[in-house]
C-alpha cells in the first residue's frame, strides 16, 4: 500500500483558471449516493439520475487494448472495471464545478476521502487530461508523472494511444502518436466533500 499525504489550508477546490472556480448556478453544490458506472470516467447517480464526469481525468476507450511485456490486456475494460470496483456498494460524494461541452456535470468525486480521479491516475488506470475549456487540476499532472516514471498501468504499454488521440485517429483512419499534455504544478488536490459538514483543512488520500 502506498500512502499519499497532502496538507492544505485551501477551503476551495483549486483549478488553474480563476473563472473555473465559479460554480454555475444551474449545477448543484453536492451530489451524494450510490452510482451506476457508465464508463471509466462517468457515472449516473441512481436516485437523482444525474450524470457526472470526473474533472481532469480521462481513461482508455472501452475497446482499446494494450501490450505490456508481450502480454495483451484490455486497457479500456480494465479502466471501467476499476471504477466499478471502487464505487460498488459505496456512497460517492461529488463536488460539481462546471459542465462540459455536452452539458454533463464535471465534478471532483470521492469515496470517503479517496479522490477517485487522483487514485486512478496514480495507479496508471488513466490520464490527467482536460478538454478545451475545462478546468485543469495541476496536482493530477504531478501524480501522472510519477505513475509514468514507474511504468504503471497504461504507461507500461508504449504503443497505447491516449484516448483523445485514439478517438481522433479512429475518426481520421490514421494512427497518431503522442502523450498526455502537462500543466504547471504546485497546487493541491481538491478537498474531499464531507456531507453536512464543512471541508477539513487537511486531507490524507490513501492510494490502495
Amino acid at each position: 500500500m502506498r500512502l499519499v499525504s497532502l496538507s492544505t489550508i485551501f477551503l476551495t477546490m483549486t483549478v488553474t483558471a480563476p473563472s473555473a472556480q465559479i460554480r454555475p448556478a444551474d449545477i448543484p453544490r453536492q451530489i451524494y449516493g450510490k452510482v451506476q458506472v457508465v464508463d471509466a470516467t462517468t457515472f449516473e447517480f441512481r436516485k437523482s439520475a444525474q450524470t457526472v464526469r470526473l474533472a481532469g481525468y480521462e481513461a482508455p476507450r472501452l475497446e482499446q487494448t494494450a501490450t505490456s511485456d508481450g502480454v495483451d490486456w484490455p486497457a479500456g475494460q480494465v479502466s471501467r472495471a476499476w471504477m466499478i470496483l471502487r464505487t460498488l456498494g459505496r456512497d460517492v460524494n461529488c463536488a460539481p464545478i462546471a459542465r462540459d461541452a455536452n452539458g454533463v456535470i464535471l465534478a471532483h468525486c470521492f469515496v470517503g476521502e479517496t479522490n477517485l480521479a487522483a487514485t486512478a491516475i496514480a495507479e496508471g488506470i488513466g490520464y490527467a487530461f482536460n478538454y478545451r475549456g475545462e478546468p485543469q487540476v495541476p496536482a493530477y499532472f504531478d501524480i501522472e508523472r510519477k505513475a509514468r516514471g514507474l511504468g504503471y498501468g497504461v504507461w507500461s504499454s508504449p504503443d497505447l494511444l491516449p484516448p483523445w488521440l485514439y478517438t481522433a485517429s479512429t475518426a481520421n483512419g490514421e494512427k497518431v502518436g503522442g502523450s498526455s499534455p502537462e500543466a504547471d504544478s504546485g497546487l493541491p488536490l481538491p478537498l474531499p466533500v464531507v456531507p453536512a459538514r464543512s471541508p477539513t483543512l487537511t486531507t490524507c488520500m490513501e492510494v490502495k
